[in-house]
């Protein structure tokens, strides 16, 4: 099932509260699972403007990881691109801040969180950044209660390929090992940057627009194993799309309007997804008025975003038939 796409309402403005995103038949498990998506903080310690409002992304992930501490979760979950292009500052400030959080976390990079040419810095390989970053390395198994998280990282390819590209790409060893791990999980989540499936949005481009550049070999592993969700981001807008019986959730970002993260919630009757906001009104509006005055991808995904989320639940499959 996908969904269709039509223009957005200009005047529609996106609620600022937490608002149903989504209601899945699976995953399901015994006892309740509480876990939190951020995506996309591009955090920035000294730049500012942008349709990604940079001078404001520090502020927003102090506000993300505040209303975490809130909440009673079993997980945070960061599904990459932590900082705006990779720059120590920006990992220190990021790790930090993180380090707040009382739950256990699992992290996979981004595309902006990796070595690529162009850059006037270096940046950490992905091997450091997983050393940082993430307890058990990439790809890793993480568990949260009933639901193993399966991490990859799509951000960077065994050859150096995706250095210039905002695509991204499993690979083969990395396939390999999660049909491996998907043979033994009972409730799996899969967790990657780069989305596997192309939004509506997107008809007009390449299947691999912004996506992974093996998502056919990849959602074929996916779907032999029946995954009943894949948590990604990269587009910074909330979408749900299903391929093959395979659910993919992709998380706002935190940096570009509206500026949130998901809750999670998995339980015996399924799972439900919300959006959580992390802006008061006056700071969206500003964020906002970055968004539609920045690039054509960056009017884009404000104005999507905003759409999704004023007609929201995009999907309830407890009342389809």
């Amino acid at each position: 099932m996908r969904e269709t796409a039509s223009r957005p309402d200009p005047g529609v403005v996106a609620p600022l509260e937490e608002t149903l995103l989504a209601r899945f038949d699976r995953p399901r498990v015994d006892d309740p699972v509480r876990l939190a998506v951020l995506a996309d903080a591009h955090l920035a310690t000294r730049a500012e403007g942008s349709w990604k409002v940079l001078h404001r992304t520090e502020a927003a992930l102090e506000r993300a990881i505040d209303d975490l501490g809130e909440r009673s979760l079993d997980g945070v979950l960061v599904a990459g691109d932590l900082t705006k292009d990779g720059e120590a500052r920006n990992f220190d400030r990021y790790e930090s801040l993180i380090e707040r959080v009382d739950a256990p976390t699992a992290t996979v990079p981004g595309n902006h969180d990796v070595p690529k040419a162009g850059l006037d810095h270096s940046v950490m390989s992905v091997e450091a950044f997983a050393d940082r970053f993430c307890e058990h390395g990439l790809p890793a198994r993480r568990s949260f209660g009933g639901v193993d998280v399966l991490l990859l990282n799509t951000a960077t390819h065994p050859h150096g390929r995706l250095r210039t590209s905002a695509g991204g790409v499993v690979a083969a060893s990395q396939r390999e090992w999660l049909d491996d791990a998907l043979a033994s999980a009972e409730t799996p989540i899969v967790l990657q940057h780069h989305p596997v499936m192309a939004l509506p949005e997107h008809e007009r481009f390449s299947r691999s627009h912004f996506t992974l550049r093996d998502a056919d070999a990849t959602l074929d592993i996916l779907a032999a194993h029946e995954v009943p969700l894949v948590l990604s981001g990269h587009h910074h807008l909330p979408a749900v799309n299903r391929e093959r019986g395979v659910r993919e959730m992709i998380a706002p970002a935190l940096c570009s309007f509206p500026r949130g993260y998901l809750l999670v919630e998995v339980e015996p009757v399924g799972t439900t997804v919300r959006f959580v906001p992390v802006e008061t009104r006056d700071a969206a509006f500003d964020v906002r008025v970055h968004g539609a005055a920045g690039n054509q991808v960056g009017r884009a995904v404000m104005e999507w975003a905003e759409h999704r989320l004023a007609r929201a639940p995009l999907v309830d499959e407890r009342t389809e038939e």
